[in-house]
């Protein structure tokens, strides 16, 4: 059981106002910044209502609480590490920064006198003139350095940060974004005082709700297991991104030494240094997972990560340690980063990753991660292309049940890292693969509503007509260039309408190619209207696959059986853009 020192109320002016004990987000525990738009802009909102109230003189509405922080306090309290609250007393601080600024641009001598006397006492100050900049919230080394450079030094002559440093990590951009969405929405609220002496009284308002206003509950602990213990408590009802926290947070408690603590260090800078989302970090650390160790859910993944690595650490004498599982994670980042952005420098492995990322097929990545671990990727791409027929036939066209495809090939990752045959597991692949026959009547009777996977779809198969053709003229086929086009409308004429509808609409034969951008006016008009598009199309999938026939001349109509005779016909090239494991040899 993890031990408390206390508990007790603080106001955000307590937590990191002057005279107060230094906050300080610890090197080896804290995440970085990762608020978004939508937990800012939910912030402000709350902080918007409690003004509201607070100004209505109702004591029930004299404080807003705002959460839990906890903090590891020794005995001596000077500073206080902070271990859990770090998003929300970053973000406070942005605000209160962003105040900061308005009142200096108004340029007004009350209104600069206010700003600097925001920034001596609740951001950071000088003691003396030759003295260094005290700090009253310290970032971790991922954002130690930025968060200064952009928010907290900043000159009483200017009016400005020095912003030096220029964003390097996501967590960089999500602070900037921070601060520009507070500016702006105290800007616009300030449009609707007449004067600045109005405009002051608002100001001073809101920063009075913040420091003053804003309470806390300060958990604090004697020591960092016990503040683990409580910080895992919380966040075990948090959002899910925690759970790459909660790993990092392991891995220094199990570090034995300072290197070891540096190597996980190292390992994390990899990660955020080589990923623009905190959502691809959450999905590679499953994947790394899976790909070592077979599936498993995100809501128990760090349980799982805890209880698996806590047997290998604990063990005397110890064999695989934090160093060791640090360095293989750095190493699967790096290649992982690669194969999600298809940027491998194989040309051919990188073309057919691009098709993976086309259809989200984020099955894959776990095979792939644990099968570049050895191999080199140009040795990779029977595997790669054998699975991308196994996931188009069984998920994308077939519409099976995925849980069994990901099953599959999750064992096949586990397998392979553990020392199996890459041509073992190709061959269980082709296995698993659905036949001609199957394939044929699934992809006869598909619809496919989702527009970037008919997209991928038509594309590869435009693309096989053109080698088929011997047509060489070069057509981009990516996102942007080419739109996928309804022939029968999605909304048509009510007096052309199709007996059901849906079921004629996204229809893999009711579907082909233009270039640029989709253009609604055009794309519901009956086909006498608009067949120049298809007749004159540099796309080959639009040009000679028949959809003439999918209009009834005679009867000034359109025509389901066209739409299953052009769907048919496609199903004929499907098969060879997507073979089955008998074709394989």
């Amino acid at each position: 059981m993890a031990i408390i020192k206390q508990a007790q109320r603080q106001t955000l002016g307590q937590l990191i106002g002057a005279n107060n004990p230094v906050v300080t987000v610890p090197d080896d525990s804290q995440r970085q910044y990762a608020w978004t738009k939508k937990e800012v802009d939910v912030y402000w909102a709350d902080i918007e209502k409690f003004m509201e109230a607070r100004e209505s003189g109702r004591e029930s509405a004299s404080e807003y609480f705002i959460g839990p922080v906890v903090t590891i306090t020794g005995e001596s309290v000077k500073g206080r590490s902070l271990l859990d609250g770090q998003q929300r007393l970053t973000t406070s601080t942005i605000l209160i920064a962003a105040i900061r600024d308005i009142l200096w641009g108004m340029k007004s001598p009350e209104g600069m006198s206010s700003a600097n006397n925001i920034q001596r006492d609740y951001i950071a100050r000088k003691s003396g003139r030759k003295d260094p900049m005290e700090y009253f919230l310290v970032l971790s080394l991922f954002d130690r350095d930025f968060f200064r450079d952009n928010i907290q030094d900043w000159s009483e002559v200017t009016g400005e940060c020095p912003k030096v440093e220029s964003p390097s990590r996501p967590s960089h951009k999500l602070i900037l974004d921070a601060y520009s969405n507070f500016r702006v929405k105290i800007l616009n609220r300030l449009q609707a005082y007449p004067d600045n002496e109005t405009r002051l009284d608002y100001l001073d308002s809101l920063r009075e709700c913040l420091i003053n206003g804003l309470v806390f509950v300060e958990i604090q602990t004697p020591s960092s297991s016990d503040a683990n213990e409580v910080f895992e408590t919380i966040n075990s009802r948090g959002k899910d991104l925690s759970t790459v926290d909660l790993v990092r947070n392991f891995l220094m408690e199990k570090s034995r030494s300072d290197h070891e603590k540096s190597r996980v260090n190292d390992a994390w800078r990899s990660l955020l240094d080589g990923f623009d989302r905190r959502e691809e970090i959450e999905k590679f650390l499953r994947h790394f997972w899976v790909s070592k160790h077979g599936d498993v859910k995100s809501h128990s993944l760090y349980a799982t990560i805890r209880k698996d690595l806590s047997g290998h650490f604990d063990k005397r004498p110890q064999i695989y340690g934090v160093g060791a599982f640090s360095a293989e994670l750095e190493g699967a980042a790096g290649r992982y980063a690669e194969l999600i952005t298809a940027s491998t420098g194989d040309v051919a492995f990188d073309t057919s990753l691009g098709e993976v990322k086309a259809m989200s097929a984020d099955a894959l990545y776990p095979l792939l991660l644990s099968a570049s671990g050895n191999t080199s990727y140009a040795e990779l791409q029977t595997l790669l292309d054998a699975s991308i027929s196994y996931y188009v036939r069984w998920t994308v066209v077939g519409r099976r049940e995925s849980t069994l495809l990901e099953e599959n090939l999750f064992s096949a990752a586990k397998e392979l890292a553990r020392g199996a045959s890459l041509g073992g597991v190709i061959t269980r692949i082709l296995q698993w693969i659905p036949d001609d026959e199957t394939f044929e009547a699934d992809f006869r009777e598909a619809s496919i509503p989702k527009q970037s996977q008919a997209r991928y779809l038509l594309a590869r198969i435009e693309q096989y007509l053109r080698w088929q053709s011997d047509v060489h003229e070069e057509v981009v086929l990516g996102d942007g260039k080419v739109h996928v086009e309804n022939i029968y409308p999605q909304k048509p004429a009510q007096e052309l309408r199709l007996e059901d509808h849906d079921s004629w609409v996204s229809r893999l034969g009711n579907l082909t190619l233009l270039t640029g951008k989709r253009n609604p006016s055009i794309s519901g008009l009956s086909f006498p209207e608009k067949a120049h598009l298809y007749g004159g199309s540099a796309l080959l999938i639009s040009s000679r696959t028949g959809i003439e026939e999918l209009w009834d001349d005679k009867q000034s109509q359109w025509r389901v059986g066209g739409i299953e005779a052009r769907q048919a016909r496609l199903s004929e090239v499907a098969l060879e853009v997507w073979p089955s494991g008998s074709r394989w040899a």
